[in-house]
């Protein structure tokens, strides 16, 4: 019954799929590095994979029941998932072996995204990973927003965004962040810091501009 929920869901998000028009704010669907890792928040997350249908991704998904969900719709759509969640009252719940698989498909060449306040929040805040991650792979971070015209928006933790049928999305990426290789855990702060400002920047200035 499960998987076929799942399959139902995804055919339903291929139907809306088809009704968006996606208006990216450069001449390439992508960041100019060839390869990076995108920073998301948990929120725009059905946008921000769907914007990037026909590149693959290497992504981090929870092991959770939703999880199974957005995991069936990432490989449909050509990406790569490697699956496992936070700490868990000081237990490893597979967060560990899943960055450290994202890690080794990163240095592989592939471009990765990760949800900055994912899975389970607090949103808008961003964790650490993807800090460690920049540092490892020497990929440049690049924080992305896609944001549609016309939304649904849920309680949930993150206040998930659903784009309404036949939306523009607007896909905005901010400046590259480098992370050097000897940057210690102290300084991740001032990185993670950083990329919010750079989502929030980006957020508002599509505010102003939609207004």
């Amino acid at each position: 019954m499960h998987r076929l929920a799942i399959a139902a869901g995804y055919r339903i998000v291929r139907a809306l799929a088809g009704t968006y028009r996606y208006r990216f704010e450069t001449a390439s669907r992508s960041p100019a590095a060839p390869c990076y890792i995108l920073a998301i928040w948990h929120r725009n997350l059905f946008a921000g994979i769907l914007a990037q249908t026909g590149r693959s991704h290497v992504v981090m998904v929870s092991r959770s029941g939703d999880g199974d969900a957005v995991t069936t719709l990432c490989t449909r759509l050509g990406h790569h998932v490697a699956r496992g969640s936070s700490m868990n009252n000081g237990v490893d719940k597979g967060g560990r072996a899943a960055k450290d698989e994202m890690i080794d498909m990163l240095q592989q060449g592939l471009p990765g995204a990760l949800t900055v306040d994912g899975p389970r929040g607090p949103a808008c805040v961003v964790k650490p990973g993807i800090i460690e991650m920049a540092r490892i792979t020497g990929l440049p971070i690049v924080p992305y927003v896609p944001l549609a015209a016309r939304n649904w928006r849920f309680r949930s933790w993150d206040g998930f965004c659903l784009p309404k049928p036949f939306s523009r999305i607007d896909i905005r990426y901010g400046a590259q962040m480098h992370v050097p290789r000897d940057t210690p855990f102290e300084a991740f702060a001032g990185y993670q810091q950083r990329i919010a400002d750079e989502l929030d920047a980006l957020e508002r200035s599509h505010d102003v501009a939609a207004g």
